[in-house]
């Protein structure tokens, strides 16, 4: 997959699109339900997600900059959100528009 930086292509980095994918495949359970997902599965996906930022297969420079940074980021909105009682849902919410945007 290429994107368009400044009129030169260039490949999206290994680490945004596996986050794009893993927030798709944990969420499925939730949404073949056809409904919100509970708090407890909101934790869940949260959880998963942080699990698989970390653990992202980087082999470049760049790829390995940029996994920490989306790293720490994600883990600066769980421990943010957590450190002032918001939903669960709310940090999935805000880690699901953080890996689209990447």
């Amino acid at each position: 997959m290429r994107t368009m930086h400044r009129g030169k292509s260039r490949m999206l980095p290994i680490v945004h699109i596996l986050a794009c994918t893993g927030f798709l495949l944990v969420a499925l359970p939730a949404a073949a339900q056809h409904k919100e997902p509970t708090e407890e599965q909101c934790r869940q996906m949260v959880d998963a997600m942080v699990r698989m930022v970390k653990t992202a297969p980087v082999t470049t420079e760049r790829d390995k900059r940029d996994a920490r940074a989306m790293t720490e980021q994600v883990e600066k909105i769980v421990k943010d959100n957590r450190a002032r009682g918001a939903s669960e849902c709310d940090s999935w919410r805000a880690i699901g528009k953080l890996a689209v945007r990447q």
